[in-house]
């Protein structure tokens, strides 16, 4: 045989082959007994598709499609595995999962659909899909085996280590930074609002619109958004918080509560977020319409433009293939490379915002006096803390005097209804802020009954003005006698203490001076009392 020939059969053998080993994946990757899939667990919000409206998961085949909220769900393929994080949604096309959004593991032997390419992948084979909201990062990475990646005009395998891009088609090495699929799902976390200033309104799931306010929880689906000179902060489960800067609007797709602390997911769609995760907390996600980000525990600024600056900690760039930015470093979308840190007046005024955040809850409450007509109490408290007051009498009835939103001011007035009844309370003031709490507390005796005076006289003997009667008052306590005598600049006032019986005397005045007398009581109710 010549060479030539000997060549030419060389080359066929070398393509049986190749059809051969894509033969034995298909094999692999094919269920028994043409079992479809199928859900095999749920925790959390899960919702299938029935007709064209989505429902509670409740059936275990699944033949159109599945979504999740804040929830995962695994899917079985056979003897396969399909892992739905939070907030992601895959179809059904041909008895496998079409993955649409989010985040997936893929456990062999599987085949599904991504972007239109087929993935099999094998016994041996552990792969995971990203597709973060706005499609910034589109990627599968091999964690262990390998995946048969066909579609688009070829074939071809990826191993273990590296991940393929679907926006450039890309092959690149992948190290593990954000293993959201080992912590075990627990439960919904909670998204709080837990400061702001200036117009910021919530949009809800059903697309309506409405003020927010403190306290007001993010469910997943819904957004928040700032207006001009506006901020918000949102505190999360377990710690941490970001700070929602002017003209800016964030939607918040996952809270979960996991064995690893939490794992938020959320989409910047204009603007310019400040991020501050607690460290030991688990995993925090977060993606624009141009860059996404996976950290566990760092400050952080995103620009939704795809500006990526890191102030303490790391940040892995999912979007520019796991791209590690270190502290005192930043990103821009079209570099290449890391640049140093440049501050600007947003960083700036982020800083001061956290400096100010971190300082103590203060409260302070000016005693009042021990009988008042009216509960009117001035409250010094840190900004941004949220005060309510409530008065219990003694039967035990709880009276809630007024919730006062925390604010840029420090100075609040807790003030009651004018219509509670006589009769002594247990004031107490509760001052809240970021989670930290203080609450004063003191005893009023709430009074709107003038004093009383009987047998009152003015007797006047020689050089002497003598003064007597009786009093009485529902605080049982002394009062004042105001004595008041002449007119215009001449006018004098003389106080004096009395209780019950009464007698006072005073230096005798000219004939004919005017003379009047009047009662007060600890609470500021007064009496004019007439004179025989």
């Amino acid at each position: 045989m010549s060479r030539p020939a000997l060549s030419s059969l060389m080359i066929r053998l070398t393509l049986l082959a190749a059809g051969s080993v894509l033969t034995a994946a298909q094999a692999q990757t094919t269920p028994q007994g043409g079992s479809r899939l199928s859900v095999q667990q749920a925790s959390g919000r899960v919702e299938v598709l029935a007709g064209t409206t989505w429902q509670a998961q409740t059936a275990a085949p699944l033949s159109t499609g599945l979504r999740t909220g804040t929830g995962r769900a695994t899917l079985a393929w056979g003897t396969g595995r399909v892992v739905v994080g939070s907030a992601s949604r895959l179809r059904v096309y041909s008895g496998e999962a079409d993955l649409q959004e989010g985040q997936f593991l893929l456990q062999g032997p599987v085949a599904a659909f991504v972007l239109g390419r087929h993935l099999m992948i094998g016994g041996a084979g552990r792969v995971r899909v990203d597709l973060s909201p706005g499609g910034s990062t589109q990627r599968l990475a091999v964690l262990g085996g390998e995946v048969r990646v066909s579609g688009v005009g070829r074939a071809f395998t990826v191993p273990a280590g590296q991940q393929l891009s679907f926006t450039t088609s890309q092959l690149t090495a992948f190290t593990e930074r954000d293993p959201w699929y080992d912590a075990q799902f627990v439960g919904v976390g909670d998204a709080r609002v837990e400061g702001l200033l200036g117009p910021v309104e919530l949009r809800r799931t059903d697309g309506t619109l409405r003020a927010a306010a403190r306290q007001d929880d993010l469910a997943p689906g819904e957004a928040l958004r700032t207006g001009a000179g506006a901020w918000a902060e949102i505190g999360f489960t377990g710690g941490g918080y970001l700070r929602l800067t002017e003209q800016s609007e964030l939607g918040v797709l996952a809270v979960e509560k996991t064995s690893r602390g939490r794992e938020v997911t959320l989409q910047l769609r204009r603007g310019v977020a400040w991020n501050v995760v607690e460290k030991g907390q688990g995993g925090y996600r977060i993606s624009t319409p141009v860059v996404s980000t996976s950290v566990r525990g760092t400050v952080f600024r995103v620009d939704a433009d795809g500006l990526v600056k890191v102030f303490e900690g790391e940040v892995a760039l999912t979007s520019s293939g796991d791209l590690a930015l270190g502290a005192g470093e930043q990103k821009r979308r079209e570099q290449a490379a890391p640049g140093a840190l440049q501050l600007d007046a947003t960083d700036r005024v982020n800083q001061a915002l956290d400096t100010q955040r971190a300082r103590p809850l203060v409260l302070s409450v000016a005693r009042p006096a021990r009988s008042l007509t009216v509960i009117d109490l001035p409250v010094t408290a840190t900004t941004q803390t949220t005060l309510s007051a409530t008065a219990r009498d003694r039967r035990g009835r709880i009276t809630v005097l007024g919730v006062i939103p925390g604010a840029a001011a420090g100075q609040f007035t807790v003030r009651s209804a004018l219509d509670l009844p006589e009769g002594e309370y247990l004031v107490r003031v509760r001052a809240e802020r970021y989670g930290a709490v203080k609450v004063w507390a003191a005893r009023v005796s709430l009074d709107r009954t003038p004093p009383r005076a009987t047998r009152v006289q003015a007797i006047t003997e020689g050089q002497v003005l003598r003064l007597s009667g009786r009093t009485s008052d529902n605080s049982g306590a002394a009062l004042t006698l105001n004595v008041v005598f002449g007119t215009g600049t001449s006018t004098q006032t003389v106080t004096r203490r009395v209780e019950g019986d009464f007698q006072v005397l005073l230096p005798a005045l000219p004939d004919g001076t005017p003379l009047r007398l009047s009662l007060q009581d600890a609470a500021g109710n007064i009496t004019d009392v007439p004179l025989p």
